[in-house]
């Protein structure tokens, strides 16, 4: 058996230089060259008509030409096949009147290389190979049975029946070894894919384990910055009730706003089981009636709406998105509604378009002009704000209409490149 698998080894070639069609063309084109030897030796021994010697003898030289061509020179293509093809249909064609005709054993060697040709044809040729040997077939037999004067018959049953038996041997090894090849290529491949398989099945589950313990250490991550923010935001609250200097008392209040406002979104994160995305209509409203409520305000003097369908929002958003909301939402507040009987501020998020969002805040309050303590650039918080929309990559505009009129475009997707 290893002698055989060497044999077969170096006949048809290694599996990872050679494609399996490729494979059983260089076997296929082999056998046929030995048969087509033997076939030259046994007919002339049985004494069958001299031309069957002479067209074995064509099809022994071009077999050995096409097995050099495919096996040593490694060239194979479409384009071989066909010519082989069709060196096939001449020689057995030519062979088919001298042996015997439709007595002899020719045209079981059609169907038998038409089997191996649409095992190593390329799907979209074998039609074509199936029409072309189909239709040798059948203008064999018809000029067969109008033209019978051009049947050399078989001299003896003897000789029919030895002419017989050698192609039937032949036949039946050639086609054995072909399915043989098949069958093992096929075993292989598919014991690599079950292989394959099994590996990514497992790897799998050891990726899923990771991704599920990592998603759980990023939910406490989230958990513990919340809880950590919210330690900061007491103690910033203890001492500003020891502070009584009001302007350090309203810097500390400012920065529990803004350490809330951070703190909110690691809430939403763990709450709704997020790694790493907001639902910003939720976020904007928590926010606006935690702002509002800080600063003496009912949620009615705070509107809150988002007018985009992209409601989720990444972290790396949101939290600068928060941040700007707040302070310009505490410089309205603050600044913004003296004598003012019915204050309003408005925030509202909207799509410009595919790539860009809207935020504006605004307000019906006494206007910049007579308020710009709060909306001073020189100020912390609108310093803070300038930096936040540096970081989405964004742009600010104020206009007065009315009130204060506070617009932020950004891109919906940070490029970090």
């Amino acid at each position: 058996m290893p002698v055989l698998k060497q044999a077969e080894l170096v006949i048809a070639g290694r599996s990872d230089l050679f494609l399996l069609e490729h494979r059983i063309f260089n076997l296929s084109s082999f056998i046929i060259t030995l048969f087509s030897l033997q076939g030259m030796i046994i007919n002339y021994a049985i004494g069958l008509n001299i031309v069957t010697v002479w067209l074995a003898f064509i099809g022994f030289l071009f077999s050995s030409l096409v097995f050099y061509i495919s096996r040593i020179k490694s060239w194979f293509s479409p384009a071989i096949v066909f010519a082989y093809t069709i060196a096939t249909i001449l020689v057995l064609g030519g062979m088919h009147f001298y042996n015997g005709g439709s007595y002899g054993p020719i045209i079981y060697l059609f169907i038998m290389l038409l089997n191996i040709y649409m095992l190593i044809t390329h799907r979209a040729h074998q039609i074509a190979i199936y029409i072309l040997m189909s239709a040798t077939v059948l203008t064999l037999l018809l000029l067969e049975y109008y033209m019978p004067d051009m049947v050399t018959h078989y001299n003896s049953r003897t000789e029919r029946l030895l002419d017989h038996i050698t192609s039937i041997m032949y036949s039946m090894f050639f086609t054995t070894v072909i399915i043989r090849i098949f069958k093992n290529t096929y075993d292989k491949d598919r014991a690599l894919i079950i292989q394959q398989n099994n590996e990514l099945e497992e790897a799998y589950v050891a990726t899923t384990q990771k991704s599920e313990y990592i998603e759980s250490l990023i939910m406490e991550i989230h958990h513990r910055v919340k809880n950590n923010l919210q330690v900061i935001s007491s103690l910033m609250l203890l001492q500003s009730q020891k502070v009584e200097d009001d302007s350090a008392r309203d810097a500390l209040e400012e920065g529990r706003n803004r350490v809330g406002a951070i703190a909110l979104v690691h809430q939403m994160l763990y709450m709704d089981n997020e790694l790493a995305k907001v639902n910003i209509q939720e976020y904007l409203n928590a926010l606006s009636g935690t702002i509002a409520k800080s600063y003496g305000y009912s949620e009615n003097n705070l509107q809150a709406e988002v007018l985009t369908n992209d409601y989720i929002m990444d972290i790396n958003i949101a939290i600068p998105l928060g941040l700007i909301v707040n302070e310009l939402v505490y410089n309205s507040f603050k600044h913004a509604f003296a004598n003012i009987a019915h204050p309003v501020v408005r925030v509202i998020l909207d799509k410009k378009n595919e790539d860009t969002i809207v935020l504006t805040v605004s307000d019906n309050g006494i206007g910049i002009n007579n308020s710009d303590t709060g909306m001073n650039p020189a100020s912390f918080g609108m310093k803070l704000v300038s930096i936040l929309v540096k970081q989405l990559r964004g742009v600010m505009s104020i206009r007065q209409k009315e009130g204060t009129i506070i617009s932020v475009e950004f891109k919906k997707i940070i490029d970090e490149s």
